[in-house]
């Protein structure tokens, strides 16, 4: 998860680990320092414990975290901490305590569940054996609303945290998210992200309480049970107490569209990247020879995601591609279903969900394009290097130009029934084409192909024939 947050390292002589103290105040000091005097180095107690799950199992990459409490005047904060994770036996340990009194979070997302401790203290024995709960689900969509004059460009990333604990969530304006907490009623505060933004605002004299906006639950939410709030916004120059129901403001008339991924046939699929497709055949994509994958939301925990309606679909219907990366590289694809235009006319403000996507090992392609020249046309060359193609995987990102006879390889596409696009390479060519309204099957070739699943298609040389001039200010 990224920390949009202040970190320094201290470097733990306990247990020799890293830990990462964290505060959004720019005047806080480094938490869990030691302090070298003559020949002395003087330590706080150490901090230690052990995770268990509700079935008594320990906890192993549990996610816990040390927090200061903080004075109830600063309690829409988030707090100083530092985190650590439990090993393969549910064990943790901090070399010390950032004060006599903290508070102590536990979160394991893999088993969705956490422990909460608002007040404890070393040698207290609370956490000799701390037990998780099963978490409630907090799910939303956070807006950001810049004022008519912005003093300070606040940017996209912002945090969601329960006041004055050590629950938060970083969120991108625009996306949904959801965020495991303690079962109970809570209030939350939303910031921007970057404590540099938030320093920047304090500077410019913004008051607190326009920076960490703050929320309520109306009712208790249980263990187990998911709470769907909001769509919120977040705005500088709202009054204080106006956070943020968003229905009847930035959303008022405006459609949205999602969908829900899976990595597999039951598993929802969190943090893959989505990109809205409307240039199906690639004319304004192909940029320095191929086309790039623009990530425009991330799903959530749930494998949802949310986009606005497109303002236009030039060709009738669009789609959505998919990829999950690890480590840099794409192990996962998918594309939805061709949405037409014509369903968004039926939404009327609401959102409209194209369904489910299940995504699959990505396939490659292996081909090329032979230049065929018509002898009958003296004026063309049929010299290959001066002829150039541009070859895509229709309603998708990928869409590379390439001279014609030399091989191309695309990687990383959804695998299945594709459509493979192919049409001149020139972009004076085929802006003229598209100007005069010429009909697409006129100077786009489409093959249609079964990409494997995790493997690559050596699919045989297809052909090319360039456009030619046959009256003035007329293309063939």
């Amino acid at each position: 998860m990224m920390r949009l947050v202040k970190c320094s390292f201290a470097f733990l002589m306990a247990v020799g680990m890293s830990l990462v103290a964290c505060s959004d105040d720019k005047d806080n000091g480094i938490a869990g320092t030691v302090t070298d005097t003559g020949n002395t180095i003087a330590t706080a107690p150490e901090v230690a414990g052990v995770v268990l799950r509700t079935d008594g199992a320990q906890v192993s990459k549990a996610t816990v975290r040390m927090a200061r409490i903080l004075a109830k005047s600063d309690s829409f904060k988030a707090p100083e901490y530092i985190e650590t994770e439990t090993d393969s036996l549910g064990a943790f340990a901090f070399d010390s305590a950032l004060a006599d009194t903290f508070q102590l979070a536990v979160i394991d997302t893999e088993s969705s569940e956490v422990s909460y401790l608002p007040r404890t203290t070393v040698g207290s024995g609370d956490f000799d054996s701390l037990k998780l709960e099963k978490a409630a689900v907090f799910s939303s969509v956070l807006y950001y609303e810049e004022g008519p004059e912005p003093t300070v460009a606040v940017g996209s990333h912002f945090k969601v945290f329960l006041k004055g604990t050590p629950f938060y969530q970083s969120v991108f304006a625009g996306d949904s998210f959801s965020m495991l907490i303690p079962a109970g009623t809570w209030s939350f505060s939303f910031s921007p992200g970057d404590p540099q933004i938030v320093s920047k605002l304090e500077d410019n004299g913004v008051e607190d309480t326009l920076i960490f906006r703050s929320w309520k639950m109306d009712a208790k939410v249980k263990a187990g049970d998911t709470l769907t709030a909001g769509p919120f916004i977040w705005s500088p120059s709202a009054e204080p107490d106006s956070l943020i129901k968003v229905e009847e403001k930035i959303l008022e008339n405006k459609a949205r569209i999602s969908g829900t991924v899976y990595c597999d046939s039951a598993e929802a699929c969190a943090d893959v990247e989505v990109q809205l497709i409307t240039d199906l055949y690639g004319f304004d994509s192909v940029d320095n020879d191929s086309a790039e994958f623009k990530a425009q939301t991330q799903t959530d925990s749930r494998g949802r995601w949310y986009l606005p309606v497109p303002d236009t679909v030039p060709y009738d219907s669009f789609r959505v591609e998919y990829r999950f990366m690890k480590k840099g590289e794409v192990t996962r694809a998918g594309l939805s279903r061709y949405v037409k235009a014509s369903e968004l006319k039926k939404i009327d403000g609401d959102t409209l969900s194209i369904g489910k996507t299940t995504l699959s090992e990505p396939s490659s392609l292996n081909s090329g394009v032979i230049l065929v020249i018509d002898k009958r046309d003296s004026s063309q060359s049929n010299n290959c290097m001066v002829n150039s193609v541009v070859v895509g995987i229709k309603g998708t990102s990928h869409f590379v130009r390439e001279v014609t006879c030399n091989m191309l390889e695309m990687s990383d596409l959804p695998s299945g029934k594709q459509d493979i696009v192919l049409y001149s390479g020139d972009n004076k060519v085929v802006k003229t084409l598209r100007e005069a309204k010429t009909p697409l099957d006129d100077f786009v070739t489409i093959t249609h192909v079964a990409l494997p699943t995790g493997e690559s298609l050596d699919q045989q040389w297809m052909t090319y024939t360039p456009p030619t001039v046959n009256t003035p200010g007329s293309l063939k």
